[in-house]
């Protein structure tokens, strides 16, 4: 920036020093930043200044300035809201902030070893967490949210039956099916809703039986489904997939699992939700997280897209470590 003809530094901009951004520009091999947009037309180029304030100097007076600017927005706590559908305002204890924000946990590079302080513990802590809740024993590190979770399922079943069809019920989440039918489509290609009951909201189970085949190798329903019913012929479902060889995921959210039977109690083979109601805020469609579970057998593990950690002794009796599982069958060994 320049300030009376004189090149100045701008306080937000790194390498912005005059002496730095000459020696940047040496390095490189070109005597100006306009030859690094030396591609862009002309008729592209903004040939005038940017109409933007000047740069405020002051922490506090940046941060007033900031804060009026954000004061003409109304946020979640001032009004009531039931749109969302995927991300919802839970009470969030204080003491959930405090342990996210502790030092080694917001500074470390995604957890891995070589800056660790106990996340691989904590990994292991929040998989034993949801896995008490689904009463499974396998879980997986967290995927982008519950509708990459739900889908993943669908991917693995696929693999793990070698058919190529998927049942979704047609009570769940739009966004979730949306996924599914996009990110699953390559495992299964032939996806077919099932219907619900109009007055029970309940998955109506002729239509499964009319539909249900020797290549379909998943259903995917919700349980309490988009609508909020609870699904209450869990084990009868799970029962008419398993005699066809098919599996059954369940989509749940956490919260639930508090009063509501854990999936695996009623015969799923897969549960699968969102960790953000467990604590995480909402951050403008953000703070989400999706979790899968399974049995902790060779043939689900085995199929797993993402990581997985567990504990194990040391050579020090009675000291334990924690670490990644079967890492050998990532796509991060692979390569």
């Amino acid at each position: 920036m320049e300030e009376k003809g004189k090149k100045v530094a701008h306080p937000y901009i790194p390498n912005s020093v005059p002496e730095i951004k000459e020696e940047l520009l040496k390095e490189i091999g070109i005597e100006s930043a306009e030859d690094i947009f030396g591609q862009i037309p002309e008729h592209l180029r903004l040939r005038r200044p940017l109409n933007i304030p000047k740069a405020i100097l002051s922490e506090y007076e940046l941060k007033k300035h900031v804060t009026e600017l954000l004061s003409k927005n109304k946020n979640c706590e001032e009004y009531k809201n039931y749109l969302g559908g995927g991300c919802w305002q839970h009470y969030v204890p204080a003491v959930c902030k405090t342990i996210m924000e502790r030092d080694e946990f917001l500074s470390a590079y995604v957890g891995e070893a070589f800056a660790d302080h106990g996340k691989f513990q904590a990994q292991f802590e929040y998989a034993s967490c949801i896995g008490e809740l689904v009463d499974m024993d396998m879980v997986n590190t967290p995927t982008y949210d519950w509708a990459m979770a739900c889908a993943t399922t669908v991917r693995m079943a696929s693999r793990m039956t070698g058919r190529s069809k998927a049942l979704v019920a047609k009570s769940i989440s739009p966004e979730r099916l949306s996924c599914i039918k996009d990110y699953a489509c390559s495992a299964a290609p032939d996806i077919e809703l099932v219907n619900y009951d109009p007055k029970s909201g309940l998955l109506d189970l002729n239509d499964l039986k009319d539909k249900l085949s020797d290549d379909v190798c998943v259903l995917y329903m919700e349980n309490p489904n988009f609508f909020g019913v609870i699904e209450r012929q869990g084990q009868e479902i799970a029962d008419l997939l398993h005699s066809k060889g098919a599996l059954l995921s369940v989509g749940v959210d956490p919260i639930s699992l508090g009063v509501l039977e854990a999936p695996a109690r009623y015969g799923a083979d897969f549960a699968c939700g969102d960790v953000q109601p467990l604590g995480i805020p909402m951050s403008y469609g953000g703070g989400l997280g999706g979790f899968i579970a399974t049995p902790d057998e060779p043939k689900f593990v085995a199929e797993y897209p993402s990581l997985l950690f567990g504990i194990t002794e040391t050579i020090e009796e009675g000291e334990y470590g924690f670490g990644e599982v079967l890492y050998e069958r990532t796509s991060y060994a692979s390569r």
